[in-house]
């Protein structure tokens, strides 16, 4: 064995970095979905509609990543609208492990209109969680906000909608825990006087192959797939505003942290979509991600593997309309890393009072091992998407009833 240990540690191949690793698709009629929920956050009739739901599935391994098809019907005023990644969660269904690959992801999204039905929003979710040997079952919940709305009386339009907007990046360990992504569109009719936000669609890390040696045969592996236990997890998309881009290329910022108690090199890959229109607003909230590295002498010792759940308020919203996307989040264990055996953050129960332009969400968190110990720190940040009703409304003809008058002669 020890022989064997030194000839594999005299050479090393290089291996190809240079794209993310494929994931294979799963037919989706081979998913079973559970969790089903589907709800309307605010309404107003004719002109703009906020729901909200979650569905869950399972998968009966990794690294095929859980999908699921998800399809809400609209009102038949409906003629533009788009969603929004609000959460996720993750969990083995069988003890804990170290982890590989961890993914949400609105892949696709489109409204589909006509056949004589009401307009439908249609997208297609992925998530994935698996360690080295992507031999475990999990769950993958979807936690999602759509909005729809007449453009008759909102004067805005979605760009980046169906196969969103990519970005991807491999994360050396040299350069650090956080990874830096920047992001630019390109495409589309959006000009340069348009406001534009920037819609959070999803993630996906992953731990680059590396040389490593085990005992097993044989012992040593050019370039293996590597796990590592989980210390942090963090995702924070940068827009200070939905000021209009002078040179009509909307462009942005997100930054991740993906990490064990060092600093491993990963791919990074983040999706998203564009909202824009002189109806856009904006009210921007980013988290400054902290990296959390080795041991720490702060640590609870009772179990607290538990959802955690906090009620947060916002007043005095200056829009029509209002929807909370959670464009930063970070999740950590106290002490030092740990095996995952769930792990998730969503913000759900969305309400919007337009007489007090109020808005009130709930958010809930999870991270824990096999035990729930230690416990875990969690934090998020909101930004809200405003939309407000054209300055000039429609202007709506009715056509004067056909009179037929009968003279009578005498």
């Amino acid at each position: 064995m020890l022989i064997m240990l030194t000839g594999c540690a005299t050479g090393r191949e290089e291996s190809d970095v240079s794209t993310l690793p494929e994931q294979q698709s799963t037919s989706l009629s081979d998913q079973s979905f559970f969790k089903v929920v589907r709800t309307i956050g605010f309404e107003d009739a004719g002109k703009f509609i906020m729901v909200e739901g979650s569905q869950c599935g399972e998968q009966a391994s990794g690294p095929e990543p859980a999908t699921m098809l998800i399809t809400h019907d609209l009102p038949a005023y409906v003629n533009n609208a788009t969603v929004i990644l609000n959460g996720w969660s993750l969990r083995y269904l069988h003890k804990d492990h170290e982890v590989r690959t961890l993914r949400a992801d609105i892949s696709h999204s489109k409204l589909v209109t006509g056949g004589g039905g009401p307009p439908t929003l249609v997208f297609e979710v992925a998530g994935e969680l698996s360690d080295q040997n992507g031999d475990d079952a999990y769950e993958f919940c979807v936690y999602y906000t759509g909005l729809g709305f007449n453009s008759a009386w909102i004067n805005a339009r979605i760009e980046g909608d169906y196969n969103g907007i990519e970005t991807q990046a491999l994360q050396i360990h040299s350069d650090g825990p956080i990874a830096t992504l920047e992001s630019i569109w390109t495409g589309g009719a959006l000009r340069g006087h348009d406001s534009v936000a920037v819609i959070p669609r999803g993630f996906d890390f992953q731990y680059d192959n590396q040389f490593e040696c085990e005992f097993r045969f044989p012992p040593c592996r050019w370039d293996d797939p590597a796990d590592h236990p989980l210390r942090q997890v963090a995702y924070s998309l940068f827009q200070t505003d939905a000021s209009p881009n002078p040179d009509g290329n909307p462009h942005w910022v997100t930054q991740t942290i993906f990490k064990d108690s060092g600093t491993r090199t990963h791919w990074v890959k983040t999706r998203a979509a564009l909202i824009g229109g002189d109806s856009v607003k904006l009210r921007a909230n980013f988290l400054p991600l902290n990296s959390r590295s080795g041991k720490t002498g702060i640590c609870r010792n009772g179990v607290d593997g538990v959802v955690h759940t906090e009620t947060f308020r916002l007043y005095d919203l200056p829009y029509d309309y209002v929807v909370p996307m959670l464009t930063g989040w970070n999740l950590d264990y106290e002490c030092d890393h740990q095996h995952v055996q769930r792990a998730g953050i969503w913000i759900h129960d969305i309400r919007f009072d337009p007489e007090t332009k109020g808005l009130e969400y709930k958010l809930s968190s999870i991270l824990r091992d096999k035990n729930g110990a230690p416990g875990f720190n969690a934090s998020h940040r909101v930004s809200v998407l405003g939309l407000n009703r054209s300055a000039i409304p429609p202007v709506i003809r009715h056509s004067a009833p056909e009179l037929k008058i009968k003279i009578r002669d005498r």
